[in-house]
């Protein structure tokens, strides 16, 4: 008689409803996995509420505590999720969980665009794992620095994984090669077996995006672009990033061809399988490349950011990543 397998135990830690999705995604039939949501972060609140825990797959479990050193010295778990890379609390959690201690294998999960950017941080040789336009104190640098290079360290060694939906640019995806790193993909398929959000406007959704409440782009031009589709397109349902402030959505709302609709699930649950005549517009997004992945039949009509709309507070690096839509994944990784 064959031996039963030994079933891994695994933890994830998220703190935005995609990080969550991408947890779920990773998620191996194996393996227990223990998802620790912060539901502090922004939005996390409404998107966990929302949220049917049926929907859960099988050996998987929610709690809404985020990244604590605790619950990672009371398990010896043979795999770590996470879901930012750059988050305060989850450097905290592994430096003072393992300050002493080997760090078993990590995936690192989709964290929208800003993924990138901690991806070119760990395949150069040092630095740490700080967001773009992040200014931390010394001491927090130090930490960032630290579990920069105990990652790093685990590519070395074979320990070190990207589980990824996002289209990944050749020159990243070799650097992340060389330094040791695995690159795995999925196109939503847990996702895609969920109850969609309902029926779907008819009016042209629009996708919000959180480049101008962050100060990244210039607002009048953000504006600008919505009033042109709808002058162009007509009336319009608008899905507001959760970072977009209650001012401009109010003003937008003011303009009755534009219905604002907030969602307590993220956007790939709610416009999963449009008609095939559909038409989202955004700008260069996550959720449009998600939504990409999701509706193949689904015309996504996604606006370069002219280089005149940037305020100079973004690196170069993330400009290019952002307008880098059209690149192509790479599915033999």
């Amino acid at each position: 008689m064959t031996p039963k397998k030994k079933r891994r135990s695994a933890v994830a830690f998220v703190e935005s409803p995609l990080q969550f999705l991408s947890a779920l995604e990773s998620h191996e039939p194996t393996e227990d996995l223990l998802i620790r949501a912060r539901a502090s972060a922004k939005g996390m609140t409404s998107f966990l509420d929302a949220f049917d825990p049926a929907w859960l797959p099988k050996n998987v479990r929610l709690e809404r505590d985020g990244a604590k050193p605790g619950v990672l010295r009371k398990t010896n778990f043979d795999r770590i999720y996470l879901g930012d890379a750059c988050s305060g609390q989850v450097h905290r959690a592994l430096a003072l969980a393992y300050l002493e201690r080997r760090l078993p294998e990590v995936v690192i999960l989709d964290d929208g665009l800003a993924t990138y950017s901690a991806i070119e941080i760990l395949t150069a040789k040092r630095g740490p794992l700080v967001r773009p336009r992040q200014k931390l104190k010394a001491s927090r640098t130090v930490m960032a620095a630290h579990v920069a290079d105990r990652l790093r360290h685990l590519a070395t060694v074979g320990k070190l994984r990207w589980h990824t939906a996002l289209p990944v640019a050749k020159p990243l995806r070799k650097a992340f090669l060389k330094s040791g790193g695995e690159i795995t993909r999925h196109r939503f398929e847990h996702l895609q077996t969920l109850p969609t959000g309902g029926s779907h406007p008819r009016d042209n959704p629009v996708i919000g995006s959180s480049l101008a409440a962050d100060g990244l782009i210039d607002a009048f031009a953000y504006r600008a672009w919505v009033d042109d589709i709808i002058d162009t397109h007509g009336s319009i349902t608008y899905y507001p990033h959760r970072r977009e402030t209650e001012e401009f959505l109010a003003d937008l709302a003011q303009d009755e061809r534009v219905r604002i609709k907030h969602l307590g699930l993220p956007i790939e649950l709610r416009l999963i399988n449009l008609p095939p005549d559909s038409t989202i517009r955004s700008l260069p997004s996550t959720a449009a490349v998600s939504l990409a992945v999701l509706n193949p039949d689904v015309t996504i009509d996604v606006t370069e950011i002219p280089a005149k709309w940037w305020t100079g507070a973004s690196p170069d690096s993330l400009r290019k990543s952002l307008n880098a839509q059209s690149v192509k994944a790479d599915d033999d990784s």
